[in-house]
């Protein structure tokens, strides 16, 4: 009987390597490629289903990925949520990456308070930045010389590919609004870029959203997507 025994209990022992132990590897060599794009108080956690085949193949069923504080571009977003099927990956010292995706969608989430850093970053002192369903609003001074002068922003981000673009609405200074041909050149100047290319997962923008005091970002990755 005892033979029995150690034989079920070896058959036990490599079904659950099969099964969890590729899924494993994954998870960690992904979270590798992330982390490169993640500040240093930020977080990747992901999940994947994979199998020895699969790993031999290249290829994964599906991954889950969570991160907080991960770089779109210019902007650090204070997360990103998605859901990939039909990996197909690549291996890299950096840790494996997805190459090509059957299917998936992203949800990014980016809070004022990494709009206001953006701007602080580029020389804009004391911005206010305000999200609402009807768009961005931004205050803050802007140097000239040895006074300061009084800015305020209006604008919406838009859907560009795999970039958003900030569209200006209005732009004043001192209290007069600039005409728009004028706002559209200066703004351009100073445009953030949020960039989903610069990351290992293929994704395209969907929609743009301003809700809760937050932009979110919602992406997509179609069939065979590169």
């Amino acid at each position: 009987m005892r033979w029995q025994a150690g034989i079920g209990l070896a058959i036990l022992v490599a079904i659950a390597l099969a099964v969890w132990a590729p899924s494993v590897i994954v998870e960690r060599q992904m979270a590798t490629a992330l982390r490169a794009h993640v500040d240093p108080d930020g977080w990747v956690r992901v999940r994947a289903r994979a199998t020895a085949w699969g790993l031999v193949q290249q290829r994964i069923e599906r991954v889950h990925i969570e991160a907080a504080a991960i770089r779109l571009g210019d902007l650090v977003a204070d997360r990103l949520t998605a859901n990939l099927s039909g990996v197909q990956f690549v291996r890299s010292p950096g840790g494996w990456a997805p190459a090509r995706v059957r299917s998936g969608e992203a949800v990014a989430e980016i809070g004022r308070a990494q709009l206001e850093r953006f701007l602080r970053e580029r020389g804009v002192e004391q911005p206010e930045v305000l999200v609402e369903p009807s768009g961005v609003t931004v205050n803050a001074a802007m140097p000239a010389g040895a006074v300061r002068v009084p800015v305020r922003l209006r604008g919406q981000f838009q859907a560009s590919g795999r970039d958003l673009r900030f569209r200006v609405a209005s732009l004043e200074v001192s209290g007069a609004e600039l005409p728009q041909p004028l706002a559209d050149t200066l703004i351009g100047l100073a445009q953030p870029v949020i960039s989903l290319r610069r990351l290992p997962i293929p994704l395209v923008v969907d929609r743009v959203s301003t809700e809760g005091g937050r932009v979110i970002v919602w992406a997509r990755v179609e069939e065979g997507a590169p």
